[in-house]
């Protein structure tokens, strides 16, 4: 992954009029928690791309282990719920969650501990007061893939795999084809959103219909990059665009063969922004959406947020995705919603 410059934290000019929580004291001591997902550090995946941050922001911020807990749930709903309750009553005013899977005990518990400060990473569906949503804009990222995905083709048949159980799904395969049709506005776009527990099928029906390019969301398992591996061959290949570091099996060896970019969230960001604004006491940030209202910060291409990693063949199109990020960055491209 290309190394970039560090976000700057939140700003006080950001939205807290919208509900500030009672301010601690100055003199009061920093208690921060980071609840990671299943796995904790090590995964190569969500946790590792959090540690990063915290890790970062200790070291800026002269932090210690007595100022920033760490903790790492079994994955069970009660599990979750009782780490997040145990936080609370240990005084920690400020609770950073990390990943979706948090998504239904966050929302019981920050209701219990209304004064409680909690942030959650990658998830931006709980509209409560005290919760504040760090999420990424995954429609700059797919149009990004469409971009890559166009430029790449030899054939001009690409193809969108979506994650049936992500909502953002048809979002993100309408802006990857929009990004595609950007390059090659002739360009054969398919999109496929299976509920199948395997890609295997769909990926199959792609590549024989001639898409040689498939840009995926899936989630579920490896088999995506298992499938499309066997797939690819020389008189007929199948290149993929993944996503990091969500599909963290796209680190493996295997993925040479077939991987040309990837979307990037850089969780990273928004862990040292979680922990820089709980020290610096700005826990609320941008309105995120109204009725009901979802309080946070949306990361996107021109705070460093989200970008486009590119290895192995897809290199050569560095000069276009940089361009297009140029244009995204300076807000000169609308991407439609779905």
């Amino acid at each position: 992954m290309a190394s970039r410059k560090w976000l700057l934290p939140l700003l006080a000019s950001l939205s807290l009029s919208f509900g500030l929580l009672p301010s601690a004291r100055a003199d009061a001591p920093i208690k921060i928690a980071i609840a990671y997902d299943v796995g904790g550090r090590g995964d190569k995946a969500l946790n590792d791309a959090v540690a990063i941050g915290v890790d970062l922001a200790k070291k800026n911020l002269k932090l210690t282990a007595l100022n920033v807990r760490e903790m790492v749930t079994d994955g069970t709903e009660k599990d979750r719920a009782r780490r997040l309750r145990f936080l609370a009553n240990a005084g920690y005013t400020t609770i950073v969650a990390v990943g979706g899977g948090y998504e239904q005990s966050l929302r019981t518990v920050s209701q219990e501990f209304p004064t409680i400060n909690f942030d959650i990473i990658d998830n931006g569906n709980i509209s409560i007061l005290n919760v504040q949503s760090l999420i990424f804009d995954s429609q700059q990222g797919s149009y990004l893939a469409g971009v890559l995905a166009a430029s790449a083709s030899k054939r001009n048949k690409v193809g969108f795999l979506g994650d049936s159980n992500l909502a953002t799904s048809p979002a993100e395969g309408a802006a990857f084809a929009q990004g595609a049709k950007s390059v090659k506005p002739k360009v054969v776009v398919t999109i496929t959103i299976p509920s199948d527990k395997s890609p295997d099928a769909t990926l199959t029906a792609m590549h024989l219909s001639g898409v040689d390019v498939v840009y995926s969301n899936w989630e579920k398992n490896s088999k995506l990059l298992d499938s499309v591996v066997a797939l690819n061959t020389v008189p007929k290949p199948l290149k993929l665009i993944g996503v990091l570091p969500d599909q963290y099996w796209l680190q493996s060896t295997k993925s040479k063969a077939v991987l040309i970019g990837a979307y990037s969230k850089h969780l990273e960001s928004a862990s040292y922004d979680a922990i820089w604004n709980a020290v610096n006491d700005f826990p609320i940030g941008d309105v995120l959406q109204e009725n009901p209202n979802i309080y946070g910060k949306k990361y996107s291409v021109a705070d460093g947020g989200v970008g486009l990693a590119l290895t192995g063949a897809g290199m050569s199109y560095s000069a276009v995705i940089t361009s297009v990020s140029a244009l995204l960055k300076a807000g000169k491209i609308k991407i439609a919603s779905a």
